[in-house]
């Protein structure tokens, strides 16, 4: 639905609100949450020798049942403050409930 507009922020780094206003732009809908909702992303096989680990920030659209889910990375140093500082967005999806 709104893949080429999403497409122009993946690779970029950026802050988790920072992101939301963006997806507000692009889909002219308030989300709930400036941040979404944050879940770290479990490999099989973990990477110990990363320095970085993967997240999904889920974003709530106020009035309708879709939401975007917003995958990215972060290092592992910075995990507990995932809603200040830069992330690297890798892929965002618009997910319909309709």
């Amino acid at each position: 639905m709104h893949e080429k507009d999403f497409i122009l922020l993946e690779g970029r780094s950026i802050t988790l609100p920072e992101l939301g206003r963006e997806i507000e732009h692009i889909t002219g809908r308030e989300i709930k949450d400036s941040t979404g909702e944050i879940k770290r992303v479990i490999a099989h096989l973990p990477n110990f020798e990363s320095d970085t680990d993967t997240f999904v920030a889920t974003y709530k659209l106020n009035h309708r049942n879709d939401f975007i889910d917003a995958t990215f990375t972060a290092p592992k140093s910075e995990r507990g403050r995932l809603k200040e500082v830069a992330v690297n967005v890798e892929l965002i999806s618009y997910i319909s409930r309709a």
